[in-house]
């Protein structure tokens, strides 16, 4: 796959640690580079508005602005693919419907990598089949 046709990623988690798994499992399939990472929702949008991306790795619960409001503001003025990758963010959750509510492509469960390695993995799996899924690489 040439480097024009990879997928870019905007992995946006308050956690650095998730920050640098996330970014592990993006980088474990060679369709999709990380093109850049944020703390908060305000940070992805201005990094949005600055930068080409094509997928947004979106947390739930961050400082500044959270997730359910950073995803509405890339709604009005993006058309980006995003997948809420949180803990808060079950089948059945008030979160969860909210984000549906705006138009999420995709939700799944943190990986939760410090505490179990084999999670980690079957959740980076459960993740990248996502992302190709939502960016029509499946």
């Amino acid at each position: 796959m040439s480097l024009a046709e990879t997928k870019k990623v905007l992995i946006v988690d308050d956690s650095k640690m998730m920050r640098v798994l996330l970014a592990r499992v993006v980088k474990s399939d060679p369709s999709f580079e990380v093109a850049g990472e944020a703390d908060n929702g305000q940070a992805a949008i201005d990094l949005l508005s600055e930068t080409s991306i094509d997928l947004v790795l979106l947390d739930i619960e961050m400082p500044v602005m959270n997730g359910v409001e950073a995803l509405r503001q890339i709604r009005l003025k993006h058309d980006i693919k995003v997948i809420v990758v949180s803990s808060l963010a079950q089948v059945a959750s008030v979160q969860a419907a909210e984000v549906k509510q705006l138009g999420v492509d995709g939700i799944v469960d943190k990986p939760g990598g410090a505490l179990d390695p084999s999670l980690a993995a079957t959740k980076g799996q459960e993740l990248i089949s996502l992302m190709r899924e939502v960016t029509g690489l499946n």
